[in-house]
């Protein structure tokens, strides 16, 4: 009998085991740090856009952005700070940037659509909130995009 119970458990503990690993898969898509983490330039960088001091930001990323030309994440700050400061043809091509280095780079996705919604083109947004559900299920960059693209709805 014990062994009877153990092989109709197997496949319980696979069920377990695999939505476990999804589950941890989906989590480890949208990265919260990053390897330039240990840049004291990106750090103040990043410093600058928490202090919402974005013409600074935009100074210390364009001044790394040529030895990090391959990186999505300074590519991606020169988008925000140029979209806070509604400079948006400035914003749109480091988004586009971003995405070119990685089309996947959830926070670009995030951002980029609520340049989307900030611009007027909310098929855009709901396009990159899609594409981030597909990516990472219900981060937090899909939940930032969604509540961003409900404000502007008035919902």
């Amino acid at each position: 009998m014990l062994a009877c119970m153990r092989s109709s458990a197997l496949p319980l503990v696979r069920a377990f085991l695999v939505s476990t690993l999804l589950a941890g898969a989906s989590l480890a898509a949208g990265p919260e740090t990053s390897t330039l983490d240990q840049d004291p330039d990106y750090r103040d960088g990043v410093a600058a856009i928490n202090a919402r001091d974005y013409e600074k930001a935009l100074v210390i990323f364009h001044r790394l952005q040529p030895e990090r030309a391959a990186a999505p994440e300074v590519a991606n700050w020169l988008g925000f700070a140029y979209r806070k400061l509604k400079r948006y043809p400035e914003s749109k091509r480091w988004y586009d940037q971003s995405l070119m280095l990685d089309p996947n780079y959830l926070p670009a996705l995030e951002y980029q659509g609520e340049w989307f919604i900030e611009t007027g083109d909310m098929a855009s947004a709901k396009a990159n909130l899609a594409k981030l559900e597909r990516l990472c299920g219900k981060c937090h960059e899909w939940q930032d995009l969604d509540q961003s693209i409900r404000k502007a709805e008035g919902k």
